[in-house]
């Protein structure tokens, strides 16, 4: 008799234990928000429910620790709204931990201990923004998110190292931030049914655009600033027949193919910071809705007149500090009305007498800090100018009437020019005689 009796001792005491140690909320502080109010409570509790008010939506933060998210830990909440979990210790969360919270739009699960995301962890979620940023994340398990809906999805700053398949079933995400992981690769199809519209891979070891990988129908943004991509070929972007943004900054590409960007729906394209001393005469033509252009700070040695065929929509180009020596003829003849046209830094000494030749309008045109240190009477022909900035060149004087050299253009900026001394007299008359100046405090 007695001995059954410490027995059943021994089972109250192992049972109370066990539920002691899935207790997810250790006398934390609880502070909560509805409308104007805000209140806050120390609790002990193994679910979420048991500690906020349920007569009205509420956002709830708690600080402080909580190591594990057990299953049903925030659970069956119909009223919460937002979860802050932010700086927590979190380290693991356990399937079914989340479920039936029928409002829930945002969770922050941002700068944790975070090191898998273990199936079934966020399925049947539909939110706004979910942030895992900042963790240690390692793996995706597969279907760790199903039947997941989500704006924003941020999985930045951790440690992932591929991206498998099956991790996302029956999920539709608007936008995922990978940035900052060691991804090099992705696996095919991976992301090829999440209906995806926007996907940054910046700060990752990508070295090629893989089209198995990046089979993405509807992506329309796409970010791979700073990997390590030093290839491009033609058909690269089959499989992102949407795409219309994209950004290759900070690479190690030395040269543009023909058939990469041709015939796209590409509105911004930025290969700004790599090491490209080749473009094909051909790598941008049949781009008809290409916006902008940027290739700045790269290698190019050569102005090619014949980029950009067929590029109607194109109205800024930017290629600053390259190595540039020589503007040719009819250097834009592809593109003759223009908002920007930049290549300040360039090196550029000559620009060829028909220069500008089949260029109609610009409005800005930037050839600060060049090596020019002569400007033709007919150059800029009948082209018409909204600012024209030679700021930093060696300019020691232009010959003719400055008013009707600059006819045209609506400001001048001569600036920085090392102007001999009857040139400057020249200038001040200039200056003094016409409104198209900039002055020195202005810019």
């Amino acid at each position: 008799m007695r001995s059954s009796l410490v027995n059943l001792l021994l089972c109250i005491c192992l049972l109370n234990l066990s539920k002691s140690e899935k207790l997810t909320f250790k006398n934390v502080t609880v502070r909560w928000r509805h409308n104007y109010k805000k209140g806050e409570t120390v609790a002990t509790s193994d679910s979420l429910k048991k500690i906020i008010p349920d007569d009205e939506r509420v956002s709830v933060e708690i600080p402080g620790s909580i190591p594990i998210l057990y299953e049903k830990s925030v659970f069956d909440i119909p009223n919460l709204k937002s979860l802050d979990l932010y700086d927590v210790s979190l380290q693991e969360i356990k399937p079914g931990a989340f479920g039936n919270l029928p409002h829930l739009k945002w969770i922050s699960l941002r700068k944790n201990n975070l090191t898998e995301i273990k199936t079934n962890t966020f399925s049947d979620q539909k939110i706004t923004y979910l942030d895992l940023s900042f963790n240690s994340i390692i793996v995706l398990h597969r279907g760790a998110f199903k039947n997941f809906n989500a704006n924003l999805l941020l999985l930045a700053n951790n440690k992932l190292t591929e991206f498998p398949s099956g991790v996302f079933e029956n999920v539709t995400i608007r936008s995922l931030i990978l940035a900052d992981n060691l991804l090099h690769t992705i696996a095919p199809k991976a992301l090829s049914t999440i209906a995806l519209k926007r996907l940054t891979l910046s700060n990752n070891i990508f070295d090629e655009i893989n089209p198995e990988s990046f089979d993405m129908q509807q992506l329309v943004a796409l970010f791979l600033n700073s990997n390590l991509v030093k290839l491009l070929r033609p058909g690269d972007l089959r499989n992102l027949p949407e795409l219309k943004k994209l950004w290759l900054a900070v690479n190690d590409l030395e040269e543009i193919p023909e058939g990469v960007f041709n015939n796209t729906k590409l509105t911004v394209l930025n290969l700004n910071l790599n090491k490209i001393a080749k473009i094909a005469s051909e790598a941008f033509d049949d781009m008809p809705v290409l916006i902008e252009l940027h290739i700045d700070s790269n290698n190019l040695t050569q102005w090619d007149n014949n980029w950009l065929k067929g590029a109607k929509s194109l109205v800024q180009i930017s290629v600053s500090e390259n190595q540039i020596a020589e503007i040719p003829d009819e250097a834009f003849k592809n593109y003759p009305r223009m908002m920007t046209i930049d290549l300040h830094g360039s090196y550029i000494r000559n620009i060829s007498v028909k220069g500008f030749d089949n260029l109609d309008y610009v409005d800005h045109l930037d050839l600060t800090y060049n090596e020019i240190d002569n400007w033709s009477p007919d150059l800029l022909g009948n082209v018409s100018i909204g600012r024209l900035d030679l700021t930093g060149n060696k300019l020691q004087c232009v010959e003719g009437d400055l008013k009707t050299i600059f006819r045209n253009v609506e400001y001048t900026i001569l600036r920085e020019n090392p102007w001999n001394e009857d040139c400057v007299k020249k200038i001040e008359e200039f200056v003094n005689n016409s409104k198209q100046y900039v002055p020195e405090d202005d810019d």
